[in-house]
Formats: structure tokens, C-alpha cells, sequence
């Protein structure tokens, strides 16, 4: 399916195209956010990006301060969910492009992905691409610890060169959707679990507090979206960080692995129950002590409950 994606203009004025709105997207989602040691990706003053309206394919969106937010109505909003690529290995984006495949028969409104895409620049626009080549949805990128700053920044905007519509999940914390709001959260918790160091992406505790507290506040289905778990127990061992434990009200808490499969599929409403699940690893390499199957997951709105499906690269 070709890309439209076209800032909002009268039916008079004829739509820009792809790459003139990639180089829009490109100027007004720009950060000069150069705090280090290591970079304060999820600090207050992080910069905004300006108001930008596009399409992708039916879809209408606004982009402004620290927000992506869908304006039209839909009765049932699908989440796509992708993590820990890690590499840009032949047989990696092999499974990616399989992913996309079975992302695609599910026609998500937007797709996330949660972090360790890639350690280079290079890593980065060939998974982050895969996903996002005439992709008939925006493309959130929340980095995690694998990911330096420079290469994301420096990927994304040679992506959006070529028209598609990446979005740094630096600069966008809230996306906005009929029925539901997401919390980004980019990075990692301690310098220490950096990859790359001080060019990394850190969280604090505080920071973590403050979100969790705005987006309790939101109408609608309320989920956070980070790279690193909230704390959980893995083969019966704690695993994950008790700072990113949501408070209730948060309904559902997206997180990159801490195991290689998807979370099994499950479901609930809107009750604070703070459920949490990730999408597994997308990475086709054997770096795993056990086999593993390349997965990702749909996360469903629809009327005041939410459902979660495994996707599995085939």
C-alpha cells in the first residue's frame, strides 16, 4: 500500500509531495536537545516540536508540543508493537519485513516500537525502515538502551528524507487516540545498562512519577509505553524496574522483553489494573540461550475494553 501522507490544506490546494512533507516533518520535529551524560530524553525540558497536520492513508493526525494526536473518529483503534530488533542482520529484516506482513492484515492506527532497533545509524534506518516504507501508519520510535542519540536522530531524519512518517519518541511523549492515550517513556533507568553511554537515553524516577501521574489524570484507556519493564517475575525471578511499576489507574504497560515471546494473548477493561505486557523480541539472530520465534503484538480499543494478541513472524 502506497503512503499518503499530506499536511491538512483545503481541497483547493493540491497535497505536497511524500518527500517535501518529509522534509516538514523533518524541520519542525528537529531538536537541539543536546544534554548529555547521558541524554535527559524524558526531562521536562525536552524541546516541542510545532503544530504539523498529515495524513497517514484515511487517517488525519496533529502533531504539536510533545503530542501526536489522531483527529478523526474511530469506533475500534489497533496498536502495532515491535522491540529489541537489535540488529540489522539479513535474516533480522527478514523477520521484520514477515512482521509487518501480518501487522499489516490487522490495519494498526499507529505502530510503536519499544527500543533496541539498533546500535548505529545504519542498524536503525534498516529496521526502523522496514517498518515504515509506504507504511499506511505513523512510525513512533521510543528509544531504549541499545540506541545512541545521534543514530537515532540522524536515522530518523534520513528516513523521513524518503517520506516516511518516523516520529522520535524523544520529542513525542503522548499520542492521542479515540478512546485511549499512551505515555511514552524513552530510554533506560541507570547509565550503567547504556550501551551507549553518555550518547544514551536516561530516565529518572522523578520523571517516571511525573508521567505516571499525568496519564492517570487521561480520559479513555490509559497506557505507558517503555523500553525497560516494570518490575515482573520471569521463571519466577524478579525482573524489570520497580520505578516503572504503573500506579492504578493505568489499564496496560507496554514494555520491551525480558523474555524472547510475546506476552500470551489477554484482555481487560477499563479498571486501572495496570496489566502489563510486551511484544517479545523481533530479532532472527540465535544471541538467545533458547530458540526463539521473531514476534511482535496488536493491542485493540474498542469501546471501554482493550484485547492483546501475539504476532509471530512466519
Amino acid at each position: 500500500m502506497c503512503l499518503a501522507l499530506v499536511i491538512a490544506c483545503s481541497d483547493s490546494s493540491p497535497p505536497p509531495s511524500a518527500p517535501r512533507v518529509a522534509h516538514v516533518l523533518g524541520a519542525v520535529l528537529a531538536a537541539a536537545d543536546q544534554t548529555r551524560s547521558p541524554w535527559r530524553c524524558a526531562a521536562l525540558d525536552t524541546p516541542a516540536v510545532v503544530d504539523l497536520a498529515f495524513a497517514t492513508g484515511e487517517r488525519r493526525w496533529q502533531l504539536g508540543a510533545h503530542m501526536l494526536r489522531r483527529t478523526d473518529a474511530d469506533d475500534v483503534i489497533t496498536i502495532g508493537v515491535v522491540a529489541d530488533a537489535a540488529n540489522a542482520s539479513a535474516r533480522t529484516i527478514a523477520a521484520l519485513a514477515r512482521l509487518r506482513a501480518e501487522l499489516e492484515k490487522s490495519a494498526p492506527d499507529v505502530v510503536l516500537t519499544l527500543g533496541g532497533m539498533g546500535a548505529t545509524r545504519a542498524e536503525l534506518e534498516a529496521t526502523l525502515g522496514t517498518l515504515a516504507d509506504r507504511a499506511p501508519w505513523p512510525l513512533v520510535a521510543v528509544p531504549g538502551d541499545l540506541e545512541a542519540m545521534p543514530a537515532q536522530i540522524g536515522a530518523i531524519g534520513a528516513l523521513r528524507k524518503r517520506g516516511m512518517p518516523v516520529i522520535d519518541g524523544r520529542l513525542v511523549r503522548w499520542i492521542e487516540l479515540p478512546g485511549a492515550t499512551i505515555a511514552t517513556l524513552p530510554g533506560a533507568g541507570a547509565r550503567e545498562r547504556l550501551a551507549a553511554s553518555d550518547d544514551g537515553c536516561r530516565w529518572t524516577a522523578d520523571d517516571v512519577t511525573r508521567l505516571y501521574l499525568e496519564l492517570t489524570a487521561r480520559p479513555g484507556m490509559r497506557i505507558v509505553a517503555s523500553s525497560e519493564a516494570p518490575r515482573t517475575a520471569v521463571a519466577g525471578e524478579p525482573a524489570g524496574e520497580l520505578a516503572l511499576t504503573p500506579p492504578q489507574p493505568i489499564e496496560v504497560a507496554l514494555h520491551g522483553p525480558v523474555a524472547p515471546a510475546s506476552t500470551p494473548a489477554t484482555a481487560g477493561t477499563r479498571d486501572g489494573a495496570r496489566v502489563v505486557v510486551s511484544p517479545g523480541t523481533a530479532d532472527a539472530m540465535r544471541r538467545l540461550p533458547a530458540p526463539h520465534t521473531p514476534s511482535a503484538g496488536l493491542l485493540v480499543i474498542r469501546a471501554g475494553t482493550w484485547s492483546w494478541r501475539p504476532v509471530v513472524a512466519k
